[in-house]
Formats: C-alpha cells, structure tokens, sequence
C-alpha cells in the first residue's frame, strides 16, 4: 500500500510542479534556488514512507515547500551569522575601520621584494660595517655593548651605522626610481 500512496503523491506532484515553482520563486526571487528546492522536495517525497492516504495532496505539497523555504532561509541565517563571526576574528578594528590582519597577496609580494633587495644592499656593505649595523639594528645591540663586543669605540661603531645608513638610502632612492 505504502508504494502506491507514494507513487499516487508523486504524480500529484509532478503536475502541480509548473504551480510549486512558481510559489517557490515568488517566496524566495531567485529561479535557481527554486529549481534546487524543488529538486530536494522531489527527493524527500522520493524518500517518505507513507503509512496513511494524504488527505489533500495539494495541500500538503505546498506545506512541503513552505518548509523547505523556512529550513532554507534559517540555514542561511545560520551561514551568515557563522561567516560574519568567522570574518570578525580575522579582522581587527582600529577606530570605525576595520584592518586586516593579513595582508593581501599582492602587498606580501611586494614587501617580500623590498626584503629581499634591502637584504642584498646590506650584503652590499663591507664585512665590519655589515656586522655593526646588524649588530645595533638587526639584534638591537646598543652602541656602548657593539663597541664592546667587538672590540672598537662607540665613535667607530657611530661611523660604521653612519655609513650603513648612506648606503641604505641611497639604495632607497634608486628603489624608488625603479618603480
């Protein structure tokens, strides 16, 4: 008995399909949408074990899609809230504005190539005055504990940054020129 109802459920709503499509796209404004929900109540009818007749099969097919525009319109109130949540633990606010913590692809890029060019022009420098500059700048060593540790004066270590700071803007300047 309970292929018959089911059989007897679905011919009904093959032909009230043009009609359930309609009320769908009118409640939800959106066609593909409603040929989706329309496929998933296919498959749900397809799936129901029925043990009693349906009184007015008209009826209950438009309940059925009713239901699934509700189920549809909370799991998607459900995604919003869950993506705007997600979207708030990866942004930090400054102010009204929000900042990300992560910077897009293109500017990672580009600094990685700043980097990579400051990188060589440290290079660039001689051998003592490259490790004074890394000592101050790079490990934060203070003047007085690089002249210490390497054996010269604070005035020698002051000369040697002096000088690693001309080259470094000098290589700026031409950096800048190239773009």
């Amino acid at each position: 008995m309970s292929d018959r109802l089911k059989i007897s459920l679905l011919e009904d709503y093959f032909a009230l399909r043009p009609a359930l499509r309609r009320f769908l796209l009118a409640r939800l404004g959106d066609e593909q949408l409603a040929d989706d929900i329309l496929q998933d109540m296919y498959l749900k009818l397809d799936r129901t074990v029925l043990k009693n007749p349906v009184g007015n099969s008209s009826a209950f097919l438009y309940r059925v899609a009713s239901n699934l525009v509700l189920d549809h319109r909370k799991a998607a109130a459900r995604r919003r809230v869950r993506d705007h949540n997600w979207s708030d633990s990866q942004l930090t606010m400054v102010g009204a504005e929000p900042v990300q913590d992560m910077p897009d692809a293109d500017s990672a890029l580009d600094a990685r190539r700043r980097l990579d060019r400051l990188t060589a022009a440290i290079q660039e420098l001689p051998l003592k005055c490259r490790t004074i500059f890394k000592a101050c700048k790079i490990q934060g060593m203070t003047h007085r504990q690089a002249a210490e540790h390497h054996g010269i004066s604070v005035g020698t270590v002051e000369k040697h940054i002096s000088r690693a700071l001309k080259h470094l803007l000098q290589y700026a300047g031409s950096d800048n020129d190239d773009d």
